[in-house]
């Protein structure tokens, strides 16, 4: 009876909380500050490439309200001086090669002016100036360069039990791969495409650390931001 006892004990037992999964499956979340910043950067390439200026103002839409604020991170193992780019030099033209590709929504709105040959959506142009964002959003960008073949590793704090978003956007020059994992080294995301973008949307049980691995599997150096909120 001992013995019968033990088993049911074993088997009712909830497992240990270090068993338990890093990553919280069941909550539901809407696109973040950072997804919509990144489906605005789509929208409005589209949108340039088929001299669509509708394309271009639903990106300006989409992108009204965000902005990037340059923060002094850097990747794991690097010269610790580089963390302010007021000392960093060689970080400047990967930051600027990087910008010229995130316009925002100003800016946006200038390029539909100018693909809007007949004035059609003029008045839509206007009304999107005139708008108010009702909550703005500051994502944080830290800017790096990658030689081909190269990868580096962020490791970046994040509050559980809230949506988290991170993201890298490359300046078009190269192929760029992300590899996110927990501090228990369980995998959160992976892209391996043939773009230089990549996003990344989770959310961790408990506060913890995460580590973001880009690399270059492009043959050109490649210039991009990790973007975060």
């Amino acid at each position: 009876m001992r013995r019968l006892a033990l088993l049911i004990v074993m088997f009712a037992t909830p497992a240990l909380a270090e068993d338990a999964p890093v990553l919280e499956q069941d909550v539901i979340a809407a696109p973040g500050a950072v997804a919509l910043y990144l489906q605005g950067l789509g929208l409005a390439e589209l949108g340039q490439r088929h001299k669509d200026p509708l394309l271009v103002l639903a990106a300006a839409r989409l992108m009204h309200g965000l902005s990037l604020r340059d923060t002094p991170r850097r990747p794991d193992g690097a010269d610790e001086a580089a963390s302010d780019p007021a000392l960093a030099p060689a970080l400047a033209p990967a930051l600027a090669a990087v910008r010229m590709t995130v316009p925002d929504a100003v800016a946006l709105l200038t390029v539909a002016r100018g693909l809007d040959v007949g004035d059609n959506y003029a008045d839509l142009t206007d009304m999107l100036a005139r708008e108010v964002p009702p909550q703005p959003h500051v994502l944080r960008a830290s800017a790096s360069t990658l030689a081909p073949g190269a990868s580096e590793t962020w490791t970046l704090p994040f509050y559980g039990g809230t949506h988290a978003e991170l993201a890298v956007v490359g300046d078009g020059s190269s192929n760029l791969d992300l590899l996110v994992l927990s501090a228990d080294q369980t995998q959160i995301c992976q892209d391996g495409g043939s773009a230089d973008r990549a996003y990344c949307g989770f959310v961790l049980r408990e506060n913890g650390d995460v580590t973001i691995t880009v690399s270059n599997a492009g043959a050109a150096p490649g210039n991009y931001l990790l973007l975060t909120e």
